[in-house]
């Protein structure tokens, strides 16, 4: 199993030498708050405009760190909104009882012509 959302805030933090108290103040919350946050115990994950503090102030990508939080991006969203197959294609992965893990696998094997 990878690393959780947690796990990968406290790993990175300490590897650029940020400590709690700090990080809590660049991002204006209790450093309890992120300590939760990093031992995985909020019984939710941050919001999205928390989570892209955390990344600013990490230097990390604010698209992983969505993903661990099981979260999705207000763009995505927007984009999912404007392509009117996307639902259809969700409805029939959820159907299919597809992984997120299968679904990258498909679209791995399967890139778009000219690439």
């Amino acid at each position: 199993m990878g690393e959780t959302l947690g796990e990968r805030i406290r790993r990175i933090r300490k590897e650029r030498g940020l400590g709690l108290r700090a990080m809590a103040r660049d991002l204006d919350v209790s450093a309890g708050y992120v300590s939760r946050i990093e031992k995985d115990a909020e019984k939710y994950p941050p919001g999205e405009d928390l989570l892209r503090k955390i990344a600013d102030a990490l230097g990390d990508d604010f698209d992983e760190l969505m993903a661990l939080a099981g979260r999705v991006s207000k763009e995505l969203k927007e984009q999912v909104r404007q392509d009117p197959q996307m639902p259809e294609f969700l409805r029939r992965a959820r159907e299919q009882n597809l992984s997120g893990e299968d679904l990258l696998r498909l679209l791995n094997g399967h890139k778009k012509d000219g690439d």
